[in-house]
């Protein structure tokens, strides 16, 4: 029987960890989510159970586009990343089984946002560990327009509408099951949407293949002319490297600092003439490409390469560009180089690592067109990159999430410089180079945040310590099996290293002469030292046929 209408139980989810006034409660990792479920029957009815949950799902969908209006159509995909249950106990139901009508029962829930998910979520075939790793973290809220919010004000994430990832607080109750399929009948439902934002901490460096199998490209060289049927000036090279991640703040922090970090772009100029001067730089434009992945199968990569994506029946991408900053870079100066100091030839042949030539330098590698022995022009940008925050009177907020990636979404960012410069003598400007770099966007937690433990959990830590700290240790001199003469190839006396045999004993032996050492000194292998409860030499070196000379 299902009850509808003045006859459908009331359900009321209620907060009491301090969210219970906020617009959206707003959790990180380790978070406690505590609150009550009142249920409020206006009817007498028999229920079976009470189900409280904490819910995380994701929803994707694809829109099939074929030639044929019969081909098209869409393709779904559903995951139910987690879902944690909060045990009800006997007691709190009714012994008969019926709830009386107008008659209010109360259930407290309590739960814990996660570190992880469980293994189960992602059972799917992958390529390689790394991404079962990266499917099991946990996602923020995404494409959810109830939770994208920043304080009372709406914002705008950047997902399209076919990514949604949503958590809530679900209460189903159940009474009876059905007869075919022998699922539990429910008879009311609610839930509560909240907003979560893991702690995600900043990852290594993506291994960048110079745009052959991604999106990305740290190294571009561009062959500059003073006009369209003027001879070639020199190359000019742009190169740069993945800067540290962005990191967002605590989301209870009162007075977020804004998100900042430091990229350093490297410039190059090899001139095809002694006498050409480098060229003038104009601007530098920055901006933020937000790219969002989404499959309606689970997805066994991480999403690299936006081409991949595109006309697919099965897997889409999304894309939208944050204008970040404009900057005049004409004041920038070059610097003159000549040989010994300029950096290896970059060898064309190994294009994996296309800045590895110039690891050890802040230089870029030369040009390709780069002549042997010939001066060269370097110059330095440091581009600060700073996450636009709320302001106030603009109704396009946005707003950031973690990147993260799960087996139907990703959420990838990337950095996209343009750099302009005219060349001398000439008023026709170069064709604008182009840079881009992956970028991650990491979270903090909350202050507070700890993992919680049950009684027991903390009297066995609190034996294991007690028993640590009474536990005895043993101070003497190193047994036998440590102090015996270790036999280093190309080490000793006789080796090339110690070459005549007189200079080193004569270095460590004290001729007849030596008076001794100075009052208030120590001196190694000494009887007073262990009258005096010194501890031995740090080191011991011993030769074949030579004393023990002792080292500090």
């Amino acid at each position: 029987m299902v009850y509808r209408g003045k006859d459908k139980p009331t359900l009321e989810i209620t907060l009491t960890d301090g969210q219970q006034d906020a617009f959206i409660p707003s959790y990180s990792t380790l978070d406690e989510i505590k609150g009550f479920v009142n249920v409020t029957p206006h009817a007498e009815i028999k229920i079976d159970n009470i189900y409280i949950t904490f819910e995380c799902v994701v929803k994707t969908y694809v829109e099939k586009v074929g030639t044929a209006s019969a081909s098209n159509g869409r393709t779904e995909g559903f995951s139910q990343a987690l879902r944690l249950v909060q045990p009800i106990q006997e007691t709190a139901m009714p012994e008969s089984g019926k709830v009386e009508a107008g008659k209010t029962y109360t259930f407290p829930f309590e739960f814990a946002v996660p570190q992880q998910l469980l293994p189960k979520s992602c059972d799917h075939t992958i390529d390689n560990d790394v991404v079962r790793q990266a499917h099991l973290q946990l996602p923020p809220s995404l494409g959810d327009p109830l939770t994208s919010v920043w304080g009372k004000t709406m914002m705008d994430d950047m997902a399209p509408e076919m990514s949604v990832v949503s958590y809530s607080i679900r209460v189903r109750l159940t009474s009876g099951r059905e007869e075919k399929t022998g699922k539990h009948i429910i008879i009311a439902e609610e839930n509560k949407r909240v907003r979560v934002i893991p702690a995600v901490p900043e990852h290594p460096p993506l291994m960048v293949l110079d745009g052959k199998q991604d999106d990305y490209r740290l190294r571009k060289e561009k062959p500059l002319k003073r006009g369209t049927f003027q001879k070639k000036m020199g190359t000019l090279v742009m190169e740069s490297t993945q800067p540290s991640s962005l990191h967002l703040p605590p989301l209870r922090s009162e007075n977020p600092c804004p998100v900042t970090t430091m990229a350093t772009i490297n410039l190059r100029f090899d001139p095809a003439s002694p006498e050409i001067q480098p060229p003038r730089l104009g601007s530098l434009v920055t901006k933020l490409k937000v790219a969002t992945f989404f499959a309606s199968k689970p997805m066994r990569d991480i999403p690299n390469r936006s081409t991949d994506y595109h006309y697919s029946s099965e897997r889409g991408i999304y894309v939208e560009t944050v204008p970040l900053s404009s900057r005049c870079v004409m004041s920038v100066a070059w610097v003159k180089h000549t040989p010994p100091d300029t950096p290896p030839r970059r060898d064309s042949t190994k294009a994996d690592s296309p800045i590895a030539s110039s690891a050890s330098s802040t230089a870029p590698a030369a040009s390709e067109s780069y002549i042997e022995g010939q001066a060269y022009y370097t110059a330095h940008l440091v581009v600060p990159i700073t996450l636009p925050g709320k302001v106030e009177g603009n109704s396009n907020h946005k707003i950031f999430v973690p990147t993260f990636h799960t087996c139907l979404v990703s959420r990838v960012y990337a950095l996209d410089f343009t750099l302009s410069c005219h060349t001398p003598g000439a008023s026709v400007t170069v064709p604008e180079m182009h840079l881009k770099l992956p970028i991650q966007i990491s979270a903090e937690p909350n202050a507070d945040a700890r993992p919680k433990i049950s009684e027991g959990e903390a009297q066995a830590i609190a034996r294991r310590e007690a028993a640590e700290s009474l536990h005895s240790r043993n101070i003497a001199p190193p047994s036998p099996a440590y102090t015996e003469q270790a036999q280093l190839a190309g080490v000793g006396p006789s080796s090339p290293r110690y070459a005549g045999s007189a200079h080193f004993r004569q270095s460590r032996d004290p001729s007849p002469d030596y008076p001794g050492p100075p009052l208030g000194t120590r001196q190694s292998g000494d009887a007073s030292e262990a009258s005096q409860g010194l501890p031995p030499p740090d080191y011991t070196i011993q030769t074949s046929g030579r004393p023990n000379v002792s080292s500090r």
